[in-house]
């Protein structure tokens, strides 16, 4: 354990976290083979853009079973002209389901919701699609940092876990859903970050914390500088009730626009079942559980593991992440503590098997990469890259690739600072880690090699390939992705 985090729970061990227990976030059901429901987008009393469902300020989960449809009424009722004086558009991803990128699904090149108008999305659930964690959240260009980063998101469910890992069935679940609100939520603020930082070094100095730095000499590698709170399902901190030695399933997304977190409950058990949706075990040869000691979850990434119930009260919390000597400040976090609560806490419970539902195909064995291909994430003092191209809509797609082939790609971070790889649409299969992703880190001066999968029909169109550091995106590391 890291000297610095032996002595944070040392220190919240001698006080009491006093936390309120996690609340369960409001869901929406398919029926019928339906999920239906109306979201606002709007600002909320202190002036924050958000969604809003039933009268409330908040994103509910959606929770379908492969096959169905997603039916959402979006209205945009922002204001006018935001901040800088850019008329307020908004739209909706559907952050890694396979579906097809046309109006109105999911689509977010063309189509954005003026203030005062509205869409009806109808979004196909494909037959064989993992069952898993996946998340909608706008994505309207140069607008996508001011509204996910002001909390702008909600989670996915894909029935079907147990289909898969059968012992999973009746656990107590847990929706989990992690963002970083900042202090000052306007768009001018956001739009000030749009832009590449400074180095660490060149910075005004901040003071050390026992949080942050290992050796407490020199820049802390995670920084001490946030301009916000993270949360866990709307709150700063909670009390997790799980039973000794019971098992549980987490779902934990990271809803942040632009901070990392690495999980970790010392002194318990952690079994990771799936990453960004899908169960591990889709990779041919890979096991369906893996024991780990943290897991790190890059912003837009999902991760679903099983805790087992510790003995005695333990912290969920989340250590320092060193982003780069260009990097945003990612400090350590206190979420949770784990406590006994003698199953009396109300969750939703994992479903059974689901009857007539068909087995992921997402093995490789056989298969023949079609194209290799060569990206590069950039940047200057002014704007970001991709390839030497800082995204506009009216360009045309940077890679063309056709239906039913698989492709290798060799994408290199030229930056000093660590990108966030996302690829709408397909997952991709990352070179000697046996996991389907659709969410990645790319480390500073590092080149990684993925295979992407582009076998299913559905996903023929144009789509986005970006940097999920929502402020990256924004200032135009994107790029399009055409299917034939």
């Amino acid at each position: 354990m890291p000297f610095y985090l032996a002595l944070l729970l040392a220190f919240v061990r001698a006080s009491t976290l006093n936390a309120p227990a996690i609340p369960n976030i409001p869901e929406v059901r398919s029926a019928g083979g339906v999920a239906t429901l109306a979201l606002r987008a709007a600002l909320d009393p202190s002036g924050r853009p958000a969604f809003f469902w039933q009268g409330r300020e908040v994103a509910p989960t959606i929770r379908v079973r492969p096959g169905d449809v997603i039916r959402i009424h979006y209205e945009n009722e922002l204001p006018e002209v935001c901040g800088l004086g850019m008329v307020s558009d908004s739209n909706l991803h559907f952050h890694g389901l396979v579906t097809a990128p046309v109006r109105p699904g999911d689509e977010v090149i063309v189509t954005n919701v003026a203030p005062h108008h509205a869409i009806d999305y109808a979004v196909k659930i494909g037959p064989r699609q993992p069952p898993g964690l996946y998340w909608y959240h706008p994505h309207p260009h140069l607008l996508s940092n001011w509204q996910i980063g002001n909390g702008m998101a909600g989670a996915i469910v894909v029935e079907g876990i147990a289909n898969e890992l059968p012992q999973l069935a009746g656990l107590r679940e847990r929706v989990v859903v992690l963002r970083d609100i900042p202090v000052n939520g306007s768009f001018a603020a956001a739009f000030a970050q749009t832009r590449p930082r400074l180095p660490k070094s060149q910075r005004s100095a901040a003071p050390s914390s026992l949080i942050d730095s290992d050796d407490f000499q020199g820049d802390a590698p995670c920084g001490v500088e946030t301009d916000g709170q993270p949360t866990i399902n709307g709150f700063p901190s909670v009390s997790i009730g799980i039973r000794p030695h019971e098992r549980q399933l987490w779902r934990i997304l990271n809803a942040s626009a632009g901070r990392h977190f690495d999980l970790t409950i010392p002194g318990a058990r952690i079994d990771l079942v799936a990453l960004d949706g899908v169960p591990l075990g889709d990779f041919t040869g890979a096991r369906r559980e893996r024991t780990v000691d943290h897991v790190l979850i890059p912003p837009g990434s999902r991760a679903e593991v099983v805790v087992t119930g510790p003995e005695h009260p333990l912290l969920l919390v989340s250590q320092c992440f060193d982003a780069g000597a260009r990097g945003d400040e990612n400090p350590g976090v206190i979420f949770a503590e784990l406590v006994d609560d003698g199953d009396t806490m109300t969750t939703a419970r994992v479903a059974p098997p689901l009857a007539h539902v068909a087995s992921p195909s997402l093995g490789l064995a056989g298969t023949r990469v079609a194209t290799q291909r060569a990206l590069r994430f950039q940047e200057d003092s002014k704007r970001f890259y991709i390839d030497n191209l800082s995204y506009k809509p009216s360009l045309p797609p940077l890679i063309v690739a056709r239906t039913g082939t698989v492709e290798e790609w060799t994408v290199e971070n030229a930056t000093d600072e660590v990108h966030v790889f996302h690829l709408h649409q397909a997952h991709f299969a990352v070179e000697g880690t046996n996991e389907w992703r659709d969410t990645i880190d790319l480390a500073p001066r590092s080149r990684v090699r993925i295979i992407v999968d582009f076998r299913d029909p559905v996903i023929r169109g144009t789509f986005l390939v970006h940097c999920h550091l929502a402020d990256h995106e924004d200032g135009g590391m994107m790029a399009k992705v055409r299917v034939l």
